[in-house]
């Protein structure tokens, strides 16, 4: 792919400015900017719009399972998916659930609240769920900083989690459906994951992914009422 901007950001203005750039412009123009060539597998990538916009955002980008996509700036990129009706289409992924490290028990030191710490967010509008990929539109982008009371939410779905997590209550883990915070299963059966039962077995499980819900979801984009105009 062709890279359209220098990948340093000095401030967020820049990144936010870029963003506002392609709103009203689809899919397809990005591909075409980037130069990027659809393979067969193009449509099967679930996450192929969000790399996409990354990449025309601040192009390539280093391993960032921990931190945002512009660390120096602490900002993590997400598009979310909206229908002309306002309905959210998906959860939002965010991050791996560690299920082993227990390192990381605390809210203000895990992964999660380094990912939410704040976002930009890119929604991307479809008539319907039908919408092909290369001609879903780009709303106009918003930042999104936890509130107080977000963060309290967030804070007791991890300390509930965490919980489940150290008494071993794996079961209970499976689709936790928390405030603000939503568990999933991240894989198949044949990447499997270690981590301890209640009774303190090592066991073998499917990855569990941490997503915010799309009723959440709402509530952001009807503070931001202009993301489609």
């Amino acid at each position: 792919m062709k890279k359209i901007f220098p990948t340093c950001i000095s401030n967020e203005n820049i990144l936010f400015l870029r963003a506002k750039l392609i709103t009203g412009y689809y899919i397809v123009d990005i591909l075409r900017w980037l130069n990027y060539k659809i393979s067969n597998k193009f449509k099967k990538d679930k996450g192929i719009i969000g790399k996409l916009i990354e990449f025309y955002l601040i192009g390539n980008k280093q391993n960032n399972f921990s931190n945002q996509d512009i660390p120096h700036l602490g900002i993590e990129i997400k598009t979310i998916t909206i229908d002309i009706n306002n309905k959210i289409i998906n959860d939002s992924f965010i991050c791996s659930l560690p299920l082993i490290n227990k390192n990381n028990l605390f809210f203000y030191q895990s992964k999660l609240y380094n990912k939410l710490s704040k976002i930009l967010w890119i929604p991307i509008i479809i008539k319907n769920i039908n919408t092909p990929i290369l001609m879903r539109k780009i709303g106009h982008p918003f930042f999104w900083i936890p509130s107080i009371n977000e963060k309290k939410k967030l804070h007791d779905d991890w300390d509930n989690l965490m919980k489940l997590l150290i008494l071993g209550k794996i079961k209970y883990i499976n689709f936790y459906n928390g405030y603000i915070l939503l568990v999933k299963n991240k894989g198949n059966k044949k990447q499997l994951t270690k981590t301890i039962n209640n009774i303190g077995e090592i066991i073998s499980v499917i990855p569990k992914s941490l997503y915010l819900k799309k009723k959440f979801l709402y509530s952001l984009i009807k503070k931001n009422k202009n993301f489609i105009k």
